[in-house]
């Protein structure tokens, strides 16, 4: 049973990093999409997966919830890249119309 649990929670962990696709690749045609983007929201998230990382490797031991964690560190820090880049992008343009 914990070989399948295991099994699960690996096959769950890299879905729910490619479940972040669509929404990245919304963002990545409609730049007007990225202004939403909590940038707090996701840095906790971030933060979460980073103590998640930390727990799994040095607490549990465990290399595969280490590295589901990892791969929505990946997605997430994407999708926060975006939400960094409208946010520059709008700062540009209202010091350009200043």
């Amino acid at each position: 049973m914990e070989q399948l649990l295991s099994l699960l929670y690996g096959a769950s962990g890299i879905a729910a990093s490619a479940l972040y696709i669509p929404q990245i690749l919304r963002y990545h045609r409609d730049p007007a999409s990225r202004a939403s983007i909590s940038l707090l929201s996701w840095s906790g998230w971030i933060l979460i997966a980073a103590i998640t990382i930390a727990y799994a490797l040095c607490v549990v031991g465990n290399v595969l919830i280490a590295a589901v964690a990892g791969l929505n560190i990946v997605a997430q820090l994407t999708v926060l890249a975006y939400g960094l880049t409208a946010r520059c992008s709008s700062a540009r343009a209202a010091a350009r119309t200043t």
